[in-house]
């Protein structure tokens, strides 16, 4: 049971460390991620908050990835649920460097991305179920015969699209967010001697037999 419990302890630090990546190159003002920049968009045509923004694209992209039959878990539902409140949060406390000069910036900026990369590294390798985005990466890696890297990147670039369309903020922190937040996640899986091609994630359904059986044991 104890390792159980440091696994959900994990997954949401993976998830606080998502958000608070996002934040972090949000402050850089060279330009947001690629689905941040959706999610500004939505947040200029619908006045709602960036987090809640996050919400309704990540309830979309749960449909899309349960169509294409990627097991739901805790981890999908937690990502969901929390990431977009981790992130107003951030904001509202407004604790994380920003920076004047350019070359503050771009520090901050690099350090976000590699924050960020780390989290969802974190998280997707509890195997407790990938939040709405990376759900559908995994999921096309797994069918597809492309590394994750590429995957990612075309997604993104997807979501950028629809972002700028709809008046959110492009720079060149957007760019570099798209080209680096997937090879850097595929790092992080080699550097721990993982494969993320090979992982298998629990359903919600799974989790709960598995947590039955450790408590009732």
């Amino acid at each position: 049971m104890k390792k159980e419990i440091l696994k959900y302890l994990k997954l949401m630090l993976g998830l606080i460390f998502c958000a608070v990546g996002v934040v972090t190159i949000l402050n850089s003002n060279l330009g947001l991620s690629p689905w941040d920049v959706l999610n500004q968009g939505l947040n200029r045509v619908l006045g709602v908050t960036l987090g809640q923004a996050n919400l309704l694209v990540g309830a979309f992209v749960v449909l899309f990835s349960i169509f294409l039959k990627q097991p739901i878990g805790s981890g999908t539902i937690l990502n969901f649920l929390t990431v977009g409140i981790f992130i107003d949060l951030c904001i509202y406390i407004d604790f994380l460097p920003k920076g004047d000069s350019l070359l503050e910036k771009i520090v901050i900026l690099i350090l976000g991305i590699g924050i960020f990369s780390y989290g969802c590294y974190f998280y997707i390798s509890t195997g407790l179920g990938c939040g709405p985005r990376d759900g559908l990466m995994v999921v096309l890696t797994k069918r597809m015969k492309y590394p994750l890297w590429k995957i990612k990147t075309c997604i993104e670039i997807v979501a950028l699209g629809l972002g700028y369309f709809l008046g959110g903020t492009v720079g060149i922190g957007t760019v570099i967010s798209s080209l680096c937040v997937g090879p850097l996640i595929q790092f992080f899986f080699k550097l721990n001697n993982q494969d993320i091609k090979t992982l298998e994630h629990r359903s919600v359904v799974s989790e709960i037999l598995i947590l039955k059986g450790k408590i009732f044991k």
